[in-house]
């Protein structure tokens, strides 16, 4: 194949038409044993793991884990407009606002009218849903606590801003390079 041109060479070419890749181009996938689980697949369990550790907890009370997100940033009882609290939970506004109905519905949550600017909601816990979140809170931190003993505080803090950069990192469409 010394004579072929470059694009039946395999891999491209460099600047210097040498095989290999093509200067700027993505470096190619790692290719990865037929038993080593892909990383979407872990990411997956971790998370399905994750929530099944917390509904542990919180399930008993009847606070689904969704309700559970919401509670905890409105613990702070600062009050959130609809577009801070689904930042805040990293939920999209359209899911935000149908839990924020249901958890109304429920007596956990209260909206009220922004004395700034009447067209603005903002939301709030109720004395209800804060007694939930002091209940709540002591076995949810000891199931956290478990899961930094496991790993170290130094692994778990690696993970935490191996999981950030990945959520931060912007989505690029499919075969964008």
């Amino acid at each position: 194949m010394e004579g072929a041109p470059a694009h039946r060479r395999g891999g491209g070419a460099d600047m210097r038409g040498r095989p290999g890749l093509r200067s700027g181009a993505m470096t190619p996938p790692r290719k990865r044993s037929e038993r080593e689980p892909s990383l979407h697949s872990l990411l997956y369990q971790a998370s399905r793991r994750a929530i099944a550790d917390l509904q542990r907890v919180v399930g008993p009370e009847g606070v689904p884990v969704e309700f559970w997100r919401v509670l905890e940033v409105l613990a702070d009882e600062k009050g959130r407009s609809m577009s801070e609290l689904a930042k805040a939970t990293g939920m999209r506004m359209p899911a935000t606002s149908k839990l924020i109905d249901r958890m109304v519905e429920a007596a956990l949550v209260q909206r009220s009218i922004d004395p700034a600017d009447q067209r603005r909601v903002v939301l709030h816990i109720s004395d209800f849903g804060l007694r939930k979140v002091q209940a709540l809170r002591g076995g949810v931190e000891h199931g956290r606590s478990r899961i930094e003993s496991r790993l170290g505080a130094p692994r778990e803090r690696q993970l935490r801003r191996l999981l950030q950069e990945f959520i931060d990192a912007p989505m690029q469409p499919p075969g964008a390079g």
